[in-house]
Protein backbone atom coordinates (compact mmCIF):
# COMPACT_ATOMS: atom_id res chain seq x y z
CA UNK A 1 0.00 0.00 0.00
CA UNK A 2 1.21 3.49 -1.28
CA UNK A 3 2.37 5.41 2.02
CA UNK A 4 1.22 9.31 2.00
CA UNK A 5 2.60 11.97 3.94
CA UNK A 6 -0.20 14.87 4.78
CA UNK A 7 1.19 18.42 3.66
CA UNK A 8 0.92 20.05 7.39
CA UNK A 9 3.16 17.15 8.70
CA UNK A 10 5.52 16.96 6.33
CA UNK A 11 6.08 20.86 6.91
CA UNK A 12 6.50 19.87 10.45
CA UNK A 13 8.57 16.81 9.59
CA UNK A 14 10.55 18.89 6.92
CA UNK A 15 10.84 22.42 8.89
CA UNK A 16 10.66 23.82 5.89
CA UNK A 17 8.33 25.65 3.41
CA UNK A 18 8.19 25.27 -0.13
CA UNK A 19 9.90 28.17 -1.53
CA UNK A 20 11.58 29.35 1.56
CA UNK A 21 14.28 28.36 2.39
CA UNK A 22 14.51 28.87 5.81
CA UNK A 23 13.18 25.98 8.69
CA UNK A 24 9.54 26.88 9.77
CA UNK A 25 8.83 26.45 13.75
CA UNK A 26 5.26 25.86 14.77
CA UNK A 27 5.18 28.74 16.78
CA UNK A 28 6.12 30.45 13.84
CA UNK A 29 3.72 29.03 11.42
CA UNK A 30 1.01 30.13 14.95
CA UNK A 31 2.54 33.81 14.57
CA UNK A 32 1.69 33.97 10.49
CA UNK A 33 -1.75 32.75 11.14
CA UNK A 34 -2.20 35.11 13.52
CA UNK A 35 -0.96 37.73 11.32
CA UNK A 36 -3.44 36.56 8.41
CA UNK A 37 -6.84 36.54 10.61
CA UNK A 38 -5.59 39.82 11.63
CA UNK A 39 -5.50 41.42 8.42
CA UNK A 40 -8.54 39.83 7.51
CA UNK A 41 -10.49 41.53 10.32
CA UNK A 42 -9.09 45.18 9.39
CA UNK A 43 -10.30 44.64 6.09
CA UNK A 44 -13.76 43.87 7.14
CA UNK A 45 -13.38 46.47 9.73
CA UNK A 46 -12.24 48.61 7.00
CA UNK A 47 -15.17 47.61 4.91
CA UNK A 48 -18.15 48.33 8.00
CA UNK A 49 -16.43 52.00 8.40
CA UNK A 50 -16.40 52.77 4.91
CA UNK A 51 -20.55 51.32 4.41
CA UNK A 52 -21.04 53.95 7.46
CA UNK A 53 -19.37 56.84 6.50
CA UNK A 54 -20.89 56.63 2.74
CA UNK A 55 -24.45 56.60 4.53
CA UNK A 56 -24.03 59.67 6.71
CA UNK A 57 -22.70 61.81 3.54
CA UNK A 58 -25.44 61.51 1.69
CA UNK A 59 -27.07 64.89 0.49
CA UNK A 60 -30.68 66.03 0.16
CA UNK A 61 -31.84 68.73 -1.94
CA UNK A 62 -32.88 71.97 -0.84
CA UNK A 63 -34.54 75.32 -1.92
CA UNK A 64 -35.96 78.49 0.08
CA UNK A 65 -38.52 81.11 -0.88
CA UNK A 66 -38.85 84.69 0.88
CA UNK A 67 -41.95 86.78 1.64
CA UNK A 68 -41.48 90.06 2.10
CA UNK A 69 -44.02 93.10 3.59
CA UNK A 70 -44.24 96.90 3.25
CA UNK A 71 -45.87 99.58 5.80
CA UNK A 72 -46.26 102.80 5.21
CA UNK A 73 -47.88 105.31 8.52
CA UNK A 74 -51.08 107.28 8.03
CA UNK A 75 -51.45 110.85 8.04
CA UNK A 76 -53.28 113.31 10.45
CA UNK A 77 -53.30 116.70 9.96
CA UNK A 78 -55.91 119.41 10.44
CA UNK A 79 -56.69 122.63 8.70
CA UNK A 80 -58.64 126.18 9.54
CA UNK A 81 -60.61 128.11 8.22
CA UNK A 82 -61.86 131.91 9.59
CA UNK A 83 -63.24 133.22 5.82
CA UNK A 84 -64.75 130.27 4.65
CA UNK A 85 -62.32 129.83 2.05
CA UNK A 86 -59.71 127.67 3.71
CA UNK A 87 -57.00 130.00 2.27
CA UNK A 88 -54.55 129.27 5.08
CA UNK A 89 -55.30 132.65 7.42
CA UNK A 90 -55.79 131.75 11.18
CA UNK A 91 -56.90 135.58 12.41
CA UNK A 92 -60.41 135.64 13.49
CA UNK A 93 -62.18 138.19 12.10
CA UNK A 94 -64.07 140.28 15.18
CA UNK A 95 -65.74 143.66 13.57
CA UNK A 96 -64.72 145.07 16.74
CA UNK A 97 -62.48 148.15 15.66
CA UNK A 98 -64.27 150.42 17.79
CA UNK A 99 -66.08 148.43 20.82
CA UNK A 100 -68.14 150.39 23.01
CA UNK A 101 -70.27 148.92 26.30
CA UNK A 102 -73.06 146.70 25.77
CA UNK A 103 -71.34 145.81 22.12
CA UNK A 104 -71.28 142.08 21.21
CA UNK A 105 -69.13 140.81 18.15
CA UNK A 106 -69.09 137.34 16.32
CA UNK A 107 -66.28 135.21 14.52
CA UNK A 108 -66.53 132.16 13.40
CA UNK A 109 -64.50 129.32 12.76
CA UNK A 110 -63.94 126.17 10.79
CA UNK A 111 -61.90 122.97 10.84
CA UNK A 112 -61.19 119.32 9.11
CA UNK A 113 -58.72 117.30 8.17
CA UNK A 114 -56.53 117.77 5.14
CA UNK A 115 -57.59 116.08 2.11
CA UNK A 116 -54.49 113.28 2.43
CA UNK A 117 -55.31 112.60 6.66
CA UNK A 118 -56.00 108.72 6.41
CA UNK A 119 -57.59 108.70 9.89
CA UNK A 120 -60.65 109.71 12.17
CA UNK A 121 -59.83 112.53 14.68
CA UNK A 122 -61.49 114.12 18.30
CA UNK A 123 -61.32 118.02 18.33
CA UNK A 124 -60.67 120.45 21.55
CA UNK A 125 -60.48 123.93 21.72
CA UNK A 126 -58.64 125.33 24.67
CA UNK A 127 -58.22 129.18 25.43
CA UNK A 128 -54.70 130.59 26.63
CA UNK A 129 -55.76 133.65 28.51
CA UNK A 130 -54.53 137.31 27.70
CA UNK A 131 -50.62 137.83 27.51
CA UNK A 132 -50.95 141.77 29.04
CA UNK A 133 -54.60 142.34 30.94
CA UNK A 134 -55.68 145.67 31.29
CA UNK A 135 -58.85 147.45 32.36
CA UNK A 136 -60.43 147.03 29.01
CA UNK A 137 -58.96 143.16 28.66
CA UNK A 138 -60.19 142.40 32.09
CA UNK A 139 -63.74 143.63 30.88
CA UNK A 140 -64.01 141.56 28.00
CA UNK A 141 -66.06 138.01 28.22
CA UNK A 142 -67.03 135.42 25.70
CA UNK A 143 -68.40 132.45 24.40
CA UNK A 144 -68.47 129.54 21.76
CA UNK A 145 -70.42 127.10 20.43
CA UNK A 146 -69.94 124.12 18.29
CA UNK A 147 -72.27 124.25 15.33
CA UNK A 148 -73.19 121.70 12.44
CA UNK A 149 -73.08 123.33 9.72
CA UNK A 150 -71.54 126.76 8.11
CA UNK A 151 -74.62 127.44 6.35
CA UNK A 152 -76.12 129.57 8.84
CA UNK A 153 -74.49 132.81 9.97
CA UNK A 154 -71.73 133.35 12.95
CA UNK A 155 -73.98 136.18 14.76
CA UNK A 156 -76.21 136.77 18.34
CA UNK A 157 -78.88 134.09 16.82
CA UNK A 158 -76.20 131.54 17.56
CA UNK A 159 -76.82 132.02 21.23
CA UNK A 160 -78.57 129.84 22.56
CA UNK A 161 -79.34 128.82 19.08
CA UNK A 162 -78.80 125.53 17.62
CA UNK A 163 -75.53 123.99 18.36
CA UNK A 164 -73.96 122.96 21.82
CA UNK A 165 -71.76 125.47 23.87
CA UNK A 166 -68.12 124.56 24.09
CA UNK A 167 -67.49 127.83 26.51
CA UNK A 168 -70.13 129.15 28.70
CA UNK A 169 -73.54 129.05 28.51
CA UNK A 170 -77.10 129.96 27.69
CA UNK A 171 -76.82 132.07 30.78
CA UNK A 172 -73.68 133.58 30.93
CA UNK A 173 -70.25 134.41 29.43
CA UNK A 174 -66.35 133.41 30.95
CA UNK A 175 -64.47 135.99 31.00
CA UNK A 176 -61.91 136.50 28.33
CA UNK A 177 -58.85 136.68 30.72
CA UNK A 178 -59.67 133.34 31.95
CA UNK A 179 -58.30 130.06 31.05
CA UNK A 180 -60.78 127.68 31.59
CA UNK A 181 -60.39 123.73 31.09
CA UNK A 182 -60.54 122.15 27.10
CA UNK A 183 -64.31 123.19 25.97
CA UNK A 184 -66.40 119.52 24.66
CA UNK A 185 -65.14 117.17 22.30
CA UNK A 186 -65.90 117.04 18.92
CA UNK A 187 -65.79 114.21 15.48
CA UNK A 188 -64.02 115.02 12.81
CA UNK A 189 -63.81 112.86 9.40
CA UNK A 190 -60.63 111.56 7.52
CA UNK A 191 -59.93 113.11 4.05
CA UNK A 192 -61.88 116.35 4.82
CA UNK A 193 -64.46 114.09 4.97
CA UNK A 194 -66.88 116.52 7.60
CA UNK A 195 -66.49 120.41 8.86
CA UNK A 196 -67.07 121.14 12.32
CA UNK A 197 -68.16 125.08 12.43
CA UNK A 198 -67.79 127.20 15.79
CA UNK A 199 -68.96 130.62 15.97
CA UNK A 200 -67.26 132.99 19.01
CA UNK A 201 -69.03 135.89 20.71
CA UNK A 202 -67.13 138.11 22.60
CA UNK A 203 -68.75 141.05 24.90
CA UNK A 204 -67.94 144.43 26.14
CA UNK A 205 -70.48 144.60 29.41
CA UNK A 206 -72.08 147.87 29.53
CA UNK A 207 -70.88 148.50 33.67
CA UNK A 208 -67.30 148.73 31.49
CA UNK A 209 -65.17 151.77 33.16
CA UNK A 210 -64.23 154.41 31.11
CA UNK A 211 -60.66 153.73 31.75
CA UNK A 212 -61.04 150.68 29.13
CA UNK A 213 -61.23 153.75 26.16
CA UNK A 214 -58.80 153.59 23.67
CA UNK A 215 -56.85 150.10 24.50
CA UNK A 216 -56.60 146.91 23.07
CA UNK A 217 -56.61 143.00 23.76
CA UNK A 218 -56.25 139.99 21.84
CA UNK A 219 -56.83 136.52 22.64
CA UNK A 220 -56.11 133.07 21.49
CA UNK A 221 -58.23 129.63 20.79
CA UNK A 222 -56.14 126.15 20.76
CA UNK A 223 -57.73 124.12 18.21
CA UNK A 224 -56.24 120.08 18.90
CA UNK A 225 -56.88 116.99 17.52
CA UNK A 226 -55.99 113.65 18.04
CA UNK A 227 -56.33 110.71 15.35
CA UNK A 228 -58.41 108.02 16.50
CA UNK A 229 -58.16 104.03 16.15
CA UNK A 230 -60.36 102.98 13.32
CA UNK A 231 -63.68 101.66 15.02
CA UNK A 232 -63.35 103.05 18.29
Amino acid sequence: MPFHVSPLRSLFSTGRVSGDARPVSRRQLCQRRKARGRRVKAILAGGLVFGVGATATVAAWTDSEEASGSFEAGRFNIELSTDGQWTGTNEMTFNAGAMYPGQKVYAPVSVRTTSNTSLDGKLTVSAGGISDPNVFASALTYRAVARSTSSVACNSDNFPGPGSFVFGSAAGAIPLSSTPAAGTTQTLKAASASVQDYCFEVSLPSGTSSDAQGLSASHTWTFTAESTTPGS
